[in-house]
C-alpha cells in the first residue's frame, strides 16, 4: 500500500529553509543577541560603581574625585567599556554621616552610564540606553578623621 505523503523526488522541501532561517534569525538570535549585550552593559556599569565605591571608600572627603577619576580611566581602558560603546554621564561619590560617630561613616558613589545600541538598524530608531547605579560602602577610617 502506498502512502499518500511521500517526499517527492524532485527535492522541493528546499523552499522552507528561507523562511526557516528567517524565523530563527529574526526571531531567536536577534533578540538574544541583543539582550546578552544589554546584560553586558548593564555589568559594565556595575563594575564601574563598584570599582569607584571601593576606591571612594579608603580615601579621605578631598581625595575622592582623584579616587573616582583614577578608577574611572582604568575602567575605560578595558575592553568592556569599548566593546558596549559605554559612555559615563555622571560619577560622584559623597560621605555620608550617619550619627554623632565618625566611624559610622559611609560612602555613596552614584554613576551614571549610556550604553550605545548593538547595531543600528535602518527604519528602526534605536536610542542609547542610560544606566543608573548607586553603591554605598562604609568608610574604612584607617586612622583618618
Amino acid at each position: 500500500m502506498r502512502s499518500r505523503f511521500r517526499r517527492n523526488r524532485k527535492g522541493n522541501q528546499i523552499a522552507e529553509l528561507g523562511p526557516a532561517i528567517f524565523i530563527i534569525l529574526v526571531v531567536f538570535l536577534f533578540p538574544i543577541m541583543v539582550l546578552l549585550y544589554i546584560g553586558l552593559g548593564y555589568a559594565c556599569g556595575w563594575f564601574l560603581n563598584h570599582m569607584c565605591t571601593r576606591a571612594a571608600a579608603i580615601v579621605e572627603p578631598a581625595a575622592m574625585p582623584t579616587a573616582l577619576a583614577s578608577q574611572q580611566a582604568a575602567w575605560q581602558a578595558t575592553g568592556l567599556a569599548a566593546f558596549t560603546k559605554a559612555t559615563v554621564l555622571s560619577n560622584t561619590a559623597t560621605r555620608i554621616n550617619l550619627d554623632a560617630d565618625p566611624e559610622d561613616d559611609i560612602v555613596r558613589v552614584t554613576t551614571t552610564i549610556q550604553i550605545e545600541p548593538l547595531v543600528i538598524v535602518p527604519f528602526i530608531p534605536l536610542n542609547p540606553l542610560p544606566f543608573t547605579f548607586v553603591g554605598e560602602r562604609p568608610v574604612e577610617e584607617h586612622g583618618i578623621k
